[in-house]
């Protein structure tokens, strides 16, 4: 790594790090007030040779949920580059363990920037790589006769979807800007840097927004195939309510305590009357049948 310039990592709860960042003199008043902002928001500008900013990254995975996105904040110039977080971060490790183990030689702040949101990129490829891999077992189910239980499975799936495609929305939408402003106050080197990371930004987007569709999709069959159990269960309880009126009827009638009821003084009065109430239970279910039938 080149000893020409330096890094500088501040974890912004510390409040040794907030007071080493306002007594800062060489720094400027927008670089400060964006590292020491007390709301987090997706913003990323260029002024007086510094460019500063605030960009997703995943949260550390033996820090919190490797899922969930935090906010990097970020300032650098030709000999500087200035990082802030309020939770450990997954990139910037990753980033600072490669270059402990020499794996990687960063010689300008930009490269360590790049690198750095290159990362983040890479590791939200792999977690929406995985939940298309969910998809497909889920969609398997769905499709095949095992779809019970799958949309426990869906649901948690497309709420992470919508999650990575909200910030990848962001993080575009803050590349498209600042690649659209006057490209004249920036030097070449972060011309085609931005450039590069708009293009990377705005394909997995797209890729995100296509799953993000597909689970919609997913969703609705599924909400289809949960409809169509309904209407069936509802379906046999309509007939088992059919059928069991007209028993229900009959007991009822010959329950009542109440002289001159038929079949009173017969021997075979309650076999006459249970086959009569069966018969009439038989005829009403043949004829809910066929009318079920006719629909379909």
């Amino acid at each position: 790594m080149d000893s020409s310039w330096s890094w500088k990592s501040y974890a912004l709860v510390d409040v040794r790090a907030k007071r080493n960042l306002e007594n800062d003199d060489d720094l400027p008043e927008a670089v400060k007030e964006t590292l020491l902002a007390a709301g987090d928001q997706y913003q990323i500008s260029y002024e007086d040779g510094w460019l500063f900013g605030e960009l997703p990254d995943l949260q550390h995975e033996h820090y919190g949920d490797a899922r969930k996105l935090g906010y990097f904040r970020f300032a650098l110039n030709e000999k500087l580059f200035i990082s802030g977080r309020r939770y450990p971060l997954q990139s910037v490790d990753d980033v600072r363990q490669f270059i402990l183990r020499d794996k990687i030689r960063l010689e300008t702040p930009l490269d360590l920037f790049h690198v750095i949101f290159r990362r983040f990129l890479e590791l939200l490829k792999a977690e929406i790589a995985k939940l298309a891999e969910t998809l497909d077992s889920i969609e398997d189910h769905i499709v095949g006769d095992n779809w019970q239980g799958e949309r426990e499975r869906l649901v948690p799936v497309r709420r992470q979807i919508v999650l990575f495609h909200r910030h990848l929305t962001a993080a575009t939408g803050i590349f498209r800007h600042i690649d659209h402003a006057d490209r004249r106050a920036f030097p070449e080197n972060l011309d085609d840097l931005i450039e590069g990371l708009s293009r990377r930004a705005e394909t997995l987007h797209a890729e995100g927004e296509q799953l993000q569709q597909r689970a919609r999709l997913l969703q609705d069959e599924l909400m289809a195939k949960l409809s169509d159990q309904s209407n069936q269960f509802l379906y046999i309880l309509s007939i088992m309510t059919a059928v069991l009126l007209p028993t229900t009827v009959i007991s009822g009638l010959f329950g009542m305590n109440t002289g001159g009821l038929p079949f009173l003084e017969s021997p075979h009065g309650f076999w006459i009357v249970a086959f009569v109430a069966l018969f009439i239970s038989v005829m009403v279910y043949l004829f809910v049948r066929k009318i079920g039938g006719s629909r379909r």
